[in-house]
């Protein structure tokens, strides 16, 4: 890990679809599918289309690349007209590549 690299995990990046679940400030659930940027072995990043507040926790399911279950939104910034989340998985849950090719793109 270089001195401006402070992640404890390499990203690989991934496009794929995310299905995601949260309940907003009021407890209603709300769903969005959204896609990857980037996914490491502890989180991902993702681009969505509605702000998820900081701090709230998303289910979520990515079948492509065998994720699925909670994660705590870390962050979530506009970008043009979409939001970028990151997402830190929750309860041990971890990413592994299946392939070891920094590039990786999945349909």
């Amino acid at each position: 890990m270089s001195k401006g690299n402070m992640r404890r995990h390499d990203r690989t990046v991934v496009r794929t679809l995310v299905q995601l679940m949260w309940r907003d400030p009021n407890g209603n659930e709300k769903y969005t599918n959204a896609h990857t940027i980037d996914v490491s072995e502890s989180g991902m990043r993702i681009e969505i289309p509605e702000q998820i507040p900081e701090r709230s926790y998303v289910v979520m399911r990515a079948d492509q690349i065998g994720v699925s279950g909670t994660a705590s939104v870390r962050s979530c910034v506009r970008k043009g007209t979409k939001y970028v989340a990151g997402l830190e998985f929750s309860a041990g849950m971890k990413f592994k590549p299946k392939a070891p090719k920094a590039d990786r793109v999945v349909a």
